[in-house]
């Protein structure tokens, strides 16, 4: 997502997370994350849908007045699912410094 500025990606990125926009449907918690080079903020999340295990993972990454959120879902384990998020959240930042 672009925004105008930095300040107002700052203000979604604050009330847009997707631990806020996803709890309704289930429990959903930060997670230690990998760092995404160049990002100015980056959260990490893993939500349990339908209880039990994670089954979905979320980075939330601004860059600026950039937002970004990767999803990771998919029937794999949940140590391969989160290294699978970490990798790609590591990937965009690696990208966006290039840029």
């Amino acid at each position: 997502m672009e925004f105008d500025s930095p300040t107002w990606a700052w203000l979604v990125f604050r009330d847009g997370s997707p631990d806020k926009r996803y709890a309704r449907y289930g429990e959903v918690e930060r997670i230690d994350g990998a760092s995404a080079a160049g990002a100015d903020e980056q959260h990490f999340f893993c939500a349990h849908f339908g209880g039990g295990e994670c089954n979905r993972w979320y980075a939330w990454l601004r860059f600026g007045q950039y937002l970004i959120e990767v999803q990771v879902v998919g029937r794999m384990s949940p140590e391969t699912a989160s290294e699978t998020l970490k990798a790609a959240a590591a990937s965009i930042g690696e990208a966006v410094q290039r840029i």
